[in-house]
């Protein structure tokens, strides 16, 4: 009997290696693609991985539901680690700015050149209408155009921006006067009228967002976004800038 036993442990802590090897070699695999590389029946990767997420090891996108290594599982790069740590920490209070305000809540990451979309969520009211061909995590937004982008760039020293816009090749000096009276206002807002990531949605958008600081450094940034057709950013501004602040406040505590 204890042999039995002992030998599906052993089983069970070999596939959750494979899985965990799996997942540290390609970043991020969904259900299907574990199943294929493994040539273990779904439902036995399912409840793998259902253990894995409960203890720790693995993060399930938000977005793209996808499975990765959690932050604190990750050795050798600290920015890769820190990136997921900053998803990790977002991700719930997203969910929750999701759902309270009926609109996307993206989470993006600033290195100082580029901005990458970490983290996406949808709220139920508006998952028929986002085809899942049209992720945009894991894509870089225009720092210029995007409203996550522009919030970054209004925390910026003027001799940044430029140097930004220089290496972006935008000459466009409306645009950066925009930037700058969109910082004194509190907020920013997307270019309308331009698409800023390289997949695109089947309708036009409209975003504002905030910037994300932790321990006095500017991190990346937290951006409500909505078909154009829902609203005006005027009454979103109206009905949920405080809720986006409040995010940003909690994001911010939860990484310091």
């Amino acid at each position: 009997m204890s042999g039995n036993g002992d030998g599906s442990g052993v089983r069970s802590v070999e596939r959750a290696l494979t899985i965990i090897e799996l997942l540290g070699e390609h970043q991020a695999l969904g259900l299907e693609e574990l199943h294929y590389l493994t040539a273990l029946p779904k439902a036995t990767v399912s409840r793998m991985l259902a253990t894995l997420q409960e203890q720790g090891w693995t993060y399930r996108g938000l977005s793209d539901r996808r499975y990765r290594l959690c932050a604190r599982r990750l050795f050798g790069d600290g920015q890769l680690r820190f990136k997921r740590q900053m998803v990790e920490s977002a991700a719930p209070l997203l969910l929750e700015l999701s759902e309270r305000t009926g609109l996307v809540a993206d989470l993006s990451c600033f290195d100082g050149q580029r901005l990458e979309v970490m983290e996406s969520a949808i709220p139920q009211v508006l998952r028929k209408r986002y085809p899942n061909n049209c992720q945009i995590v894991g894509h870089h937004a225009s720092l210029f155009h995007s409203a996550m982008g522009r919030a970054c760039l209004g925390e910026l020293a003027p001799h940044e921006v430029q140097r930004l816009a220089e290496y972006a090749h935008v000459g466009d000096d409306a645009m950066l006067r925009a930037i700058e009276d969109e910082t004194q206002r509190g907020f920013a807002r997307r270019t309308e009228g331009h698409w800023e990531y390289p997949v695109r949605l089947p309708f036009l958008i409209r975003a504002i967002a905030l910037p994300v600081h932790t321990q006095g450094r500017l991190v990346g940034s937290i951006a409500l976004h909505w078909p154009l057709d829902q609203a005006p950013v005027e009454r979103v501004l109206g009905l949920h800038l405080g809720s986006l602040t409040t995010t940003v406040g909690q994001v911010q505590q939860a990484l310091a």
